[in-house]
């Protein structure tokens, strides 16, 4: 947003990056402006998530694939990755390490 690169930025592209690659949309997607104030894909998937709403956040087919427990809690770090105050923003070696804790076995 402030055009300034840093690591917390790349932390936010990330988050933007896994929320399209779950959910097939993109960060403005037309699909979007449905909703109030024309989301973007962070504002969508927050609000559905504050709705109780995470399934629609994934496209039918990874959500029926599972395990869905794993999924919602990737839709969680992505929503954590891309949150305003760049103070509770997690750096990406906390991220590697979250995705480690997710990795089903």
């Amino acid at each position: 947003m402030t055009c300034r690169v840093s690591e917390k930025a790349d932390v936010y592209s990330y988050g933007v990056v896994l929320l399209e690659l779950i959910s097939d949309k993109k960060a403005l997607d037309p699909s979007f402006s449905s909703h109030e104030n024309g989301f973007n894909i962070v504002s969508w998937a927050c609000m559905l998530l504050r709705y109780g709403q995470a399934k629609d956040v994934f496209t039918a087919g990874l959500w029926d694939s599972g395990p869905q427990d794993d999924l919602v809690e990737m839709l969680h770090l992505a929503v954590k990755c891309t949150v305003e105050t760049l103070s509770i923003r997690p750096t990406m070696k906390q991220v590697v390490q979250q995705l480690k804790q997710i990795q089903p076995s």
